[in-house]
């Protein structure tokens, strides 16, 4: 899960120097480096590494940098690199297979971001393809990921396909040369208001990017909303990683009230005010004062309310996540499943997040 981000800025100078860095970064500045010893370099290397930054930091370091310093971050990125090149183009043979398949998807997270607002694919380190695929599509998907040399993954320990029956999620992998790619398809928004989920399809455009045409994407304002939920539920609000994502969004967005306007009506005002403030506290990122105290005083359903308080605590976050998994069920026969599903899997294997 990591550290949480910016939690010791105030004791630990190297995690306060790299969201410094970040920061004017993200912000279009020009970095401004400070007088380094060795074993500076050496803390600032290893925040980077934890945090999900390394990439990033190397493509912003300085001639006077220690020469060892500067290839182990040139190893982080070109490892990077030479793995989202892989997962890109078989982004690029999936997104024009399922289209012409008639299969409704957007790309999301790390692959979305990839193709719109990072400059550089190893800037930004990416485990696997994401993508949400609509539920009544999912029938339409099995065969043409087959077809394109996808492998059905069923690790899940309660069961076969407990996975797509029971958390609306199912992942394909792949052996592409030594890597082992991997596909994350999403059914629904986790931490999305359920009566608005179908409306998420209303948000979807096309975007040409790393040498992918017309990739179906969500809106800017939609994607935040997905970014800011699954940064807090599923990461406790840790990972600067993410928040970078965020302050990249924000720094695209055109229109604030349909930040605010799809917030309210997907249930995410709580988890887009957390996470604009922080990228405003933490990396310094212009985002309008009046914005962010508006979604904080937006009311957001209390269920899912409770549910988002529980999944950013790490403390309490495994049993949130679990009843987020009972929340976003369509029925009462599915929650029970799930429930005795859980139960029946082998005592080793019960705490698996799978």
């Amino acid at each position: 899960m990591g550290k949480k981000v910016c939690s010791g800025c105030l004791r630990d100078p190297a995690c306060a120097m790299l969201c410094e860095i970040t920061g004017q970064w993200c912000r279009g500045e020009p970095v401004h480096w400070k007088t380094l010893d060795e074993p500076d370099w050496k803390s600032l290397v290893e925040e980077s590494v934890s945090r999900g930054v390394a990439g990033l930091l190397y493509t912003l370091l300085p001639d006077s940098v220690p020469l060892h310093i500067r290839e182990r971050l040139r190893a982080e990125y070109s490892s990077q690199l030479a793995a989202n090149v892989v997962y890109m183009q078989q982004l690029a043979r999936v997104a024009t297979a399922l289209k012409h398949a008639g299969v409704r998807f957007v790309a999301v997270k790390g692959s979305a971001l990839l193709a719109t607002i990072y400059p550089d694919l190893g800037i930004r380190s990416m485990k696997d393809i994401d993508l949400l695929v609509h539920p009544e599509d999912v029938n339409i998907l099995k065969p043409v990921m087959q077809h394109l040399g996808w492998q059905e993954e069923d690790e899940d320990i309660a069961g076969k396909h407990f996975g797509e029956r029971y958390r609306a999620e199912t992942s394909f992998t792949r052996r592409e040369g030594s890597w082992m790619l991997r596909l994350e398809a999403h059914l629904d928004a986790p931490g999305f208001y359920p009566p608005s989920r179908r409306s998420i399809w209303d948000k979807a455009t096309t975007v040409c990017g790393a040498g992918i045409e017309e990739l179906p994407v969500l809106s800017l304002p939609v994607h935040l909303s997905y970014l800011c939920a699954h940064y807090y539920y599923h990461h406790c609000g840790s990972g600067l990683k993410w928040l970078v994502d965020v302050a990249l969004l924000v720094s695209q967005i055109s229109s604030w009230r349909e930040v605010v306007v799809d917030a309210y009506h997907f249930g995410t005002t709580r988890p887009v005010h957390l996470a604009l403030h922080e990228v405003a506290k933490y990396l310094q990122i212009p985002v309008p004062q009046h914005i962010v105290e508006t979604l904080r005083f937006l009311p957001m359903p209390l269920s899912l309310r409770l549910l988002f308080e529980m999944c950013k605590r790490p403390y309490l976050h495994y049993l949130g996540i679990r009843l987020l998994d009972l929340y976003r069920a369509p029925n009462w026969s599915t929650r029970l499943g799930y429930v005795w599903r859980k139960l029946t899997a082998p005592r080793w294997q019960r705490y698996s997040r799978c």
